[in-house]
């Protein structure tokens, strides 16, 4: 057997999300299938670095999985894109060390969520479209408050499952680019729609609707602390994986 690593980048819009599920169309349930294709039958199962919600995109997932084949990577990853629709594209295959996992030897993910302040309809799908005024320094303060080791157990949905709501945030920044308002934060780990929720909340605070210390109280989970609010899925962007 053979493990192979991919990279992985797809469009979520069509697809409820990453994870395999039964009677809708996924991410990786579409690969395993063109792999299962590829192996005459003999279902593979692939291994990814994390979830992505329904709608989220990506532009560097990584997989693994195993294989009794000689079929070289390069081709393997011709293969696969020949059976995969148009919204998912393998960028890279490489044949890997047996003992790399793509999940559990992550150390860093970073995700960038898109927001767009003039409404284009060739960005509706990568791209939340905001009409309010916005305070960029609020959403500067409020990005800051995140960098360290916290518990953002109010920042993730009641179904998360984990076991420790505590994520370590190495980076966490917003930077205009025109009409474009990005927002990039990178941590050793992430909960359940933990980004929309921080995403959304901050622009809360950034267009006057909660104020900075209620921002930083939902952070500390004080007892009489505001709801989060969720920005939508299609402006957010699994950017990038890195490994040991």
């Amino acid at each position: 057997m053979k493990r192979f690593k991919l990279i992985i980048e797809y469009d979520g819009t069509n697809y409820s999300g990453w994870q395999k599920q039964d009677n809708v169309s996924t991410v990786q349930g579409t690969i395993e299938q063109a792999l299962t294709e590829l192996n005459k039958g003999k279902r593979i199962a692939i291994m990814g670095s994390g979830r992505t919600d329904t709608g989220v995109h990506a532009l560097s997932q990584v997989a693994h999985f195993d294989i009794d084949t000689e079929i070289p990577a390069r081709n393997i990853r011709l293969a696969l894109n020949s059976k995969t629709p148009c919204d998912i594209n393998i960028t890279d295959c490489i044949e890997i060390d047996s003992d790399f996992h793509s999940r559990y030897d992550a150390i860093q993910r970073e995700y960038l969520y898109k927001i767009n302040t003039k409404y284009s309809v060739m960005n509706r799908n990568y791209t939340w479209y905001i009409k309010w005024n916005y305070d960029f320094d609020l959403l500067q303060k409020c990005a800051k408050m995140l960098i360290g080791t916290h518990d953002f157990e109010a920042f993730c949905l009641t179904s998360d499952q984990a076991k420790s709501k505590v994520c370590i945030i190495y980076k966490s920044a917003w930077k205009i680019d025109g009409n474009i308002l990005n927002y990039s934060i990178v941590g050793n780990r992430f909960l359940h729609s933990m980004v929309r929720m921080l995403v959304g909340t901050m622009i809360y605070v950034g267009t006057g609707k909660y104020s900075l210390e209620e921002f930083k109280n939902i952070l500390n989970k004080d007892k009489n602390r505001k709801h989060c609010f969720t920005a939508p899925a299609r402006g957010l962007f699994l950017y990038n994986v890195n490994y040991k």
